[in-house]
This record gives structure tokens, sequence and C-alpha cells, in this order.
């Protein structure tokens, strides 16, 4: 199986949602146009880190902007992982990715585990509980949000059930962008899959943002990389790959569990 991923290297606007959706937009359909078959979002694309505003920023299940994403997919006939946005469920806010398939429905959603000290998410939103495999006509994929990266054991879980390609969408600071790329290759060769970060550019007024998203293969190599401006970054990816790479040298097979 092959395909066209593409991340949207987006600079979001701090708290100004209709100016976020309005650049998302702009960037799924110039994907639409290049023939791409799937396109990631950064993390919180709507609204950035505004989180002292979280509870009025939020959307309910389905709400607008998922609605809007999800015309748009069926519209261009293309997959999108939304990378991220403040959902509220009941009294709890959380950092929630939807996936939408290309004919516009919503195939599931993640919650962002491991939640970011610096940034006092946890002050305002609440952790995801679990992790899911999102069977898709284009392979079984696995979701991650930013600080999610830096624990190997959740990358891990999704490989053993099957991904075949981790999406991780992000806000990773520019003072840590050399971590972000070493992060992003090595859940990539320690579970032999494709790993797609999508980072977001720009400035907050608190945080500058580092933005090389990257698309990784299964041995390790950069497929395409960003710089530190707003753009979308693209390639193909051969499933087929996997199979080569651990047939090469079986890690997941040689594991010793009782060490």
């Amino acid at each position: 199986m092959e395909f066209r991923v593409a991340c949207a290297q987006m600079n979001i606007a701090l708290g100004n949602k209709e100016a976020n959706l309005e650049t998302a937009v702009s960037m799924i359909k110039e994907a639409a146009m290049r023939k791409v078959d799937l396109i990631l979002l950064p993390e919180l694309f709507t609204t950035g880190y505004c989180l002292d505003k979280a509870d009025s920023l939020a959307e309910p299940p389905n709400g607008h902007s998922i609605q809007l994403l999800r015309d748009l997919a069926g519209r261009f006939r293309i997959f999108i992982i939304a990378g991220s946005i403040l959902e509220k469920r009941g009294q709890q806010l959380f950092n929630t990715c939807h996936l939408i398939g290309k004919d516009g429905k919503l195939l599931g959603f993640y919650d962002k585990v491991h939640l970011f000290p610096p940034f006092q998410e946890h002050q305002y939103l609440s952790a995801g509980s679990d992790t899911s495999i999102f069977k898709t006509e284009l392979g079984l994929f696995g979701v991650i949000i930013c600080f999610d990266l830096r624990f190997p054991e959740i990358t891990r879980q999704l490989a053993l059930n099957g991904a075949q390609v981790i999406f991780c969408p992000a806000e990773f600071p520019a003072e840590r962008i050399a971590v972000w790329a070493t992060l992003l290759r090595a859940r990539a060769i320690e579970n032999q899959l494709f790993v797609v970060g999508c980072n977001r550019v720009g400035s907050d007024g608190k945080h500058l943002y580092g933005g090389r998203s990257a698309i990784i293969n299964p041995a390790g190599k950069t497929l395409a990389q960003g710089d530190e401006e707003p753009k979308l970054i693209e390639t193909t990816l051969n499933l087929e790959e996997i199979d080569t790479v651990r047939k090469s040298l079986p890690i997941i097979k040689l594991r010793r569990l009782e060490c």
C-alpha cells in the first residue's frame, strides 16, 4: 500500500479560532490539489495554548471545527488527522485528536494521555486513559500528541497492536527542537514503523515554536522535513517497507521480556 501524506506546519494565532481554521482549510485545499491522500494538522491548531480560556474555547464532541473538517474531507476526498483541539465532555476538558475519513465520517478520536507540566495542562485539562488502533483503507494508524513522544511505552504498545504509522501532532518549543527530531527518529527506529510528526511554527507571545515537522521511515530515514516556516511537508509512504525492515532485523521478535 502506497499513499501520499502531508504535514500542515502552521503558525497558530493564540485564541483566534476563526483565523486558525481559515489557515487549516487553506492548507488542506492545497494538499488536496497536490493529490495528497492524508494530511496531519498540529496540536491545538484552532487555539494554541490558550488554556486560561480553555473552558470558553473548548468545543463539544463533533462541534463546529470538526464538522467543518468533516465537510472538507468529504468534498476533497482526503483523510484528515485533526491534530488536536480543546474538547469538552461533561465538566471535563481534553486535548483531543480526531481522525476523519475521506468520506467525511469520524473514524475515532484520541485524548492526550501525558499532560505537559511546563504548560500547566494538568491544571486545566483531563488526561486520556487509553490508546487505540484506527483501521483505515490506507493502513493501521496510531496517534500520540506532543509530550506523549517522550514516553516510549505508548508507541511500543501501539506497534505491538499493529500500528503501521504513528502520527504525532505537536507544539514543540524551539529551544527543545533537537529533542523533537531525535525522539521522532527513535520511535520509528525502535518500532520499525513510519512516524509522522507535525509541529507548529511561530510564537504565541510566551514561547517560540520550532517547526521541523518530519516524516520518518521504519529504518529511521527522514523522508521529508520542514524548517521554521509555515508550509506543507509531503512524501509517499510505502507500507511494504515495514515488512522489509522487520525481516532484515526482527527487533520486536528478538525482545527478551524475561530480562
